[in-house]
């Protein structure tokens, strides 16, 4: 999958408590009459919901009686084009896959052919786990509630934060490994098990989990955390993945939530599984195996939200007992701050459900006096944007929070602001001079700016505060090794440049006065700049590296993306 700039910066994982949960009653279905879902309000409410939160468009499902009562289209395809969204338009769903992919796990389950709680090694032995044989105790079940001790995402080889089945830690990289067995034992695709699993009986039409040419014309294109227009991610085969890959509508997955509301496809006991908690995460908020679970005055209820990377958005919610569903997706990073709004509309209740306060809120004064700043800072630059911040702390309704002051230098530093975003960063510094958290920043900051020196000096300070030991010894070499870079100056033959030239998929290699550039995914045409023969640094984005597999005397045959965070993609020659 495609990271932008800085994209390293958002926390992917949180850890709760470790606590098992005992299982409660089956979930049942509606025996009373629903509360009906306003969705005439919704649909008055939605347009001045992304106008203010300025998200460019929105696509939504309601279900009631276990069907598909209603659907929205509101806004448009990208923030810089008028093509409305419709009913067929496919957003990327990014986590909202987890609990599609968690529904096949539990019908192979049902039918004998996947056990919940066999070790996965006794399947499929792991390479990027070989060199802990604690991943040997790694079950179905595990992966699933997110006990597996994996991290959320990393590199070619990952390691344990917890003994599995101990603890609590979101891991996409746990979904990944079952993906990969379950292709094992069924001889199948991830995308034909959730053709022949999901999609078919369910009539999802539009969904896939990899891309399909049928959708081109009908994509969004996301605004991301930078406010750059980005456009869909079109994972092939090789890609495809179980925690993050799903392409689809609205409408579509309006039909998995209805399945999950009335325990269509899964046996009574299966589905009981589903719905039970496993580990409490929050007072009264749960893991269930792949989907969260709230059971408390707003009754029970499941959800799940998505977020790939700041870009595409989506939030999906079931209410149990009286049958009602909700699910909509955004082509902006901020379209879960819609939550709270949406979901009231929906979820008629004098008990809101307590999950949806751990989103923010778009009409936040902070937030909104936030997005203040990095408005000026995008359409009249970094004097503009310090005049509105130093007035945003004036007034005790708009000053930021820490958090907020440290992703709003992120923000500048990834417009190209750099300067700006380290002045902004050494005052949170200054704040809060034991944070590792604003250490780390302020050095991600400083080496946007070329700074790499100070950069490694603030990395080593944070390390020195305790920060996440893993990330950032892996940031201070991937510095240091730019640092040494500078100094090598390699030079690349000729003849081995032009090798590297041709088109890998959605990504393209040219060549201009003697020097490479990188085109594609979310970043603009940038030149490159040798590393080593083989390996390049993206100038216009060095968290990222570009490694040619082959060349020299034939064309080279791949390419494959580092990234400062450990993780990696790979795209074949095409022509």
């Amino acid at each position: 999958m495609d990271r932008s700039a800085f994209a390293l910066l958002v926390a992917l994982a949180s850890c709760g408590s470790s606590a098992t949960v005992k299982p409660s009653a089956a979930p049942v279905a509606a025996t009373v009459t629903p509360r009906q879902a306003d969705t005439a309000a919704l649909a008055r409410l939605i347009p001045h919901l992304i106008r203010v939160s300025d998200v460019p468009g929105l696509s939504v499902a309601v279900v009631q009686k276990g069907r598909v009562v209603w659907n929205g289209a509101f806004g448009t395809v990208s923030d810089s084009a008028s093509t409305p969204i419709d009913a067929g338009t496919i957003f990327e769903a990014a986590s909202l896959s987890k609990p599609v992919f968690s529904y096949i796990a539990l019908r192979l389950a049902d039918r004998g052919e996947l056990d919940l709680d066999r070790p996965l090694f006794e399947m499929l032995e792991y390479p990027r786990l070989a060199h802990d044989n604690r991943y040997k105790r790694i079950t179905a079940r595990m992966v699933l509630s997110h006990g597996t001790g994996l991290p959320n995402w990393g590199g070619e080889e990952l390691t344990l934060r917890f003994d599995p089945g101990t603890a609590y830690g979101y891991s996409g990289e746990g979904f990944v490994f079952l993906q990969k067995v379950l292709e094992r034992v069924t001889g199948r695709s991830l995308d034909d098990l959730a053709r022949q699993e999901v999609f078919q009986p369910l009539g999802m039409t539009r969904s896939s989990f990899v891309w399909q040419e049928r959708f081109t014309g009908d994509a969004a294109y996301a605004k991301d955390w930078l406010w750059r227009v980005a456009p869909i991610d079109r994972y092939t085969e090789a890609e495809a993945n179980a925690a993050a890959s799903l392409l689809t509508t609205a409408t579509d997955y309006a039909q998995f939530v209805a399945a999950v509301l009335t325990g269509r496809g899964l046996s009574p006991t299966m589905w009981r599984e589903f719905l039970t908690p496993v580990r409490e995460t929050s007072p009264g908020v749960y893991i269930g195996l792949g989907i969260r679970l709230e059971h408390g005055p707003a009754g029970r209820m499941f959800y799940h939200s998505g977020n790939n990377g700041r870009r595409f958005t989506s939030y999906m919610s079931g209410d149990i007992e009286n049958g009602v569903g909700l699910v909509y997706f955004t082509n902006a990073y901020n379209g879960t701050s819609l939550v709270e709004a949406m979901a009231s509309a929906v979820f008629v209740s004098e008990h809101p459900a307590r999950h949806r306060a751990d989103f923010d809120r778009y009409d936040d004064p902070r937030l909104l006096a936030l997005k203040s700043v990095q408005r000026a800072a995008v359409e009249s630059g970094a004097g503009a944007a310090r005049e509105r911040l130093r007035a945003m702390r004036m007034s005790p309704a708009t000053r930021p929070s820490f958090d907020g002051i440290l992703d709003l230098g992120a923000f500048l530093a990834g417009r190209g602001l750099a300067p700006l975003s380290i002045e902004v960063l050494e005052e949170a510094v200054a704040q809060a001079p034991d944070s590792a958290r604003a250490r780390l920043a302020l050095g991600r900051a400083r080496e946007s700016a070329g700074h790499l020196r100070s950069a490694i000096e603030s990395y080593r300070r944070a390390l020195a505060l305790q920060a996440d030991t893993a990330e950032v010894q892996r940031q201070i070499r991937w510095t240091e090794e730019r640092l040494a870079a500078r100094a090598q100056q390699v030079e690349v033959p000729p003849g081995v440049l032009r090798s590297y030239v041709g088109r890998y998929q959605d990504r393209s290699i040219t060549i201009r006065d003697g020097r490479l550039y990188y085109g594609g995914g979310p970043t603009a045409v940038s030149p490159l700049s040798p590393i080593a023969e083989d390996l390049f640094e993206v100038e216009a984005d060095p968290t990222v590296r570009i490694r040619f597999i082959g060349g020299g005397a034939r064309p080279a045959a791949k390419v494959t993306g580092i990234y400062s965070d450990g993780s990696i993609d790979e795209w074949v020659r095409s022509r």
